[in-house]
């Protein structure tokens, strides 16, 4: 082994060892993301089916993570804080693949300079630290353009057909992991076409061939099982124009903002990402490092603009990707984090503009110095400022959506503060489960639901506040996320729910806040409330002997449930059959069933475990029924059988 690789081995080592130790270090305390929730829900899907393909887990996005974290479960468990660490490997891995990048396309010390700027991001610590689908894709995304430059600089030999064949799996991998990888596959035969001149003979070459027929076998797997189960090209469809049918409060596709301020927000945007955590610095260090990161990225830009003009192979390459990332994410949903897909190109980028500052600084002595030091003062800036924060992160940043655990904090002692001891409920608008997490790891004895409901049918809007839904359920409590709340809460709406309901806390935490509504005169409605044998009933003893004392983590179960109408005339019922929604997954937990007077009607449920437990574990069945006199709502059954015992 020369001393050459023996270094190389050494610093890939390093950097992935504090990678993870920074990555690894409390990812309990990040708030639970939006998109975790639901990816956490197909995790459990892909297990309650036994891994055959469903299209409620091929849908919208590929399930490659998902499919790697149902396999963690099965050894580990199924906690979101286990499936978690899957996320901070990747994103571990990604700063050597990073490194190796750097050193192969300039030197070595682009390359760890890259890396360390990347090790330390607080932005990528928090998104390694989520089970977001960013992280993995990045780390393919970076081994291909690692894999895809070697097998450039091979220009003959078996050698650079290996790079190019590794080169496609990994192009193949990162579209398996998301859609967002897309951005790959025109951005090779681009920067081909634009370093010669646009002579389409170029792109006849072996290697780009081959490139192309591996990405397609790593796909091959991903294609089938959409059409195995439907789902065809929808996921790619609705990303491309479905989501943007019909407006929600995040969703808007970034070419429909307006130019300037398209333009003005992206700065906005960027500065957020180059800069996360200066909010915990003290002024006026905070402000120098948002305004040093802003600065470094606009002259990077214009710096290698023109070796992209005069058709230079590696400025090529990383601003052709740029762009063609730019292109992909005006397409997309204009999304803060998407923004993570340009970091491995603009730090290659600025790393090696910062390398050539100082190795010209040291040996010529011109007016152009100037320029020189001002660029090497910033970056020492910002590079000072990434270590501070992102070694620090895991004491200050919760992520973006910590107010659910403010917000279940207080009502938790306000309950206590109120002498209540029932169960009481909670409606909220985010559709994730994230509220439901920080009930969870709050130990607050309580239920949430979503008070939205699907827009009408020619409303520009595809949820609105469904009122009749909160007059019937009587929530004891309102979460309302503040960013959707000015998209939500319309005048009338306002309105409705200041009649009934009063505002008693805020959450300003960073970025995103909260807002608590308790309702006035609280007190135990009637949803709650169980009349036995009003109308229907469930046959506990069936449900009861169905419930398994012991399980068997990621082993598939049914539960029987039988219901009766003893009613007088024809009833619709909703059955509900939950337990600890972060032990067990019950597949398709509520369903709807119309009986005639007198007639019964045998419901399976399907669960899966996927952690440990030994205790007394509670599944309960409940059945509703509106009335079909007053319109009311209300749960008229219910039996609850217990768990003992679930081992891996």
């Amino acid at each position: 082994m020369g001393h050459s690789n023996l270094k190389d081995i050494l610093i890939i080592l390093g950097l992935f060892l504090i990678a993870l130790l920074i990555r690894a270090s409390d990812v309990s305390n990040v708030g639970m993301y939006p998109d975790e929730g639901q990816y956490h829900w197909k995790v459990n899907k892909i297990l309650v089916n036994n891994w055959v393909p469903v299209a409620e887990v091929f849908n919208y996005n590929p399930p490659f993570l998902q499919y790697i974290e149902a396999g963690v479960t099965l050894l580990f468990g199924g906690e979101l804080n286990t499936l978690r660490m899957v996320s901070v490997i990747f994103g571990s891995l990604t700063i050597p693949f990073l490194y190796l990048f750097g050193k192969t396309m300039y030197n070595r010390k682009t390359g760890l300079l890259a890396a360390i700027f990347l090790t330390f991001s607080s932005y990528h610590i928090l998104y390694s630290r989520t089970i977001m689908l960013e992280t993995p894709t990045i780390f393919f995304i970076t081994a291909f353009l690692y894999f895809f430059w070697l097998s450039q600089r091979c220009e003959h030999g078996t050698k650079g057909m290996i790079y190019a064949a590794v080169a496609g799996a990994m192009m193949g991998l990162s579209f398996d992991a998301k859609y967002m990888a897309g951005f790959l596959v025109p951005a090779v035969p681009a920067y081909i076409l634009w370093t010669n001149k646009f002579n389409f003979k170029a792109l006849i070459n072996k290697k780009v061939l081959l490139i192309y027929l591996f990405a397609f076998l790593f796909v091959l797997p991903l294609l089938f099982s959409l059409f195995y189960t439907n789902v065809g090209f929808h996921g790619i469809s609705y990303y491309v124009e479905g989501r943007f049918e019909k407006q929600t409060s995040t969703s808007n596709r970034a070419l429909s903002i307006p130019i300037a301020d398209l333009i003005i927000k992206t700065g906005e945007k960027i500065q957020e990402v180059l800069s996360w955590g200066a909010v915990t610095m003290t002024s006026p260090w905070k402000d120098i490092f948002s305004i040093s990161a802003i600065l470094l990225f606009i002259i990077t830009l214009f710096y290698y603009l023109h070796g992209f003009i005069y058709r230079e192979k590696k400025d090529s390459f990383l601003v052709i990707s740029l762009i063609m990332v730019s292109i992909l994410l005006l397409l997309s949903a204009a999304y803060k984090h998407y923004l993570l897909y340009l970091l491995p190109f603009y730090f290659i980028m600025l790393s090696n503009l910062a390398v050539t500052s100082f190795e010209h600084l040291r040996k010529e002595n011109s007016y152009t110095n100037v320029f020189r030091i001002l660029m090497l003062s910033l970056t020492t800036v910002v590079l000072l400022s990434y270590i501070v924060s992102g070694a620090t992160s895991s004491y200050w940043d919760e992520g973006e959506y910590s107010w659910a655990k403010s917000s279940v904090e207080y009502i938790k002692n306000d309950v206590i503060r109120d002498g209540f001891e029932g169960e009481i409920l909670i409606g909220k608008i985010t559709l994730s489960g994230i509220v439901e997490n920080a009930i969870y790891l709050g130990g607050l004895n309580a239920q949430s639901f979503t008070i939205l409901k699907i827009g009408e049918k020619y409303s520009s809007k595809i949820a609105e506040v469904d009122l009749e839904r909160v007059d019937i359920l009587k929530p004891d409590y309102l979460i309302i996320d503040k960013d959707k709340y000015p998209f939500y809460f319309t005048p009338y709406v306002t309105e409705e729910i200041f009649k009934n309901y009063t505002i008693v806390f805020h959450s300003p935490t960073y970025p995103y806040g909260s807002i608590v509504f308790k309702k006035i005169n609280k007190q135990q409605d009637g949803f709650s409330l169980i009349t036995d044998g009003e109308n229907g009933e469930i046959s506990r003893d069936m449900f009861n002997k169905s419930v398994p004392m012991v399980m068997k983590v990621g082993e598939v179960y049914t539960l029987l449930v039988e219901v009766k109408n003893t009613g007088n005339t024809t009833i619709k019922f909703d059955v509900h059959v939950h337990s600890n929604g972060y032990i067990i997954s019950v597949d398709d937990e509520w369903r709807n069933i119309t009986l005639n007077k007198g007639s019964i009607n045998m419901l399976k449920f399907k669960i899966a475990p996927y952690q440990e437990y030994r205790g007394k574990l509670p599944i309960t069945v409940d059945l509703y029924a509106r009335s079909e006199e007053t319109g009311a709502y209300k749960k008229i059954d219910s039996s609850t059988g217990y768990v003992y015992l679930i081992e891996k």
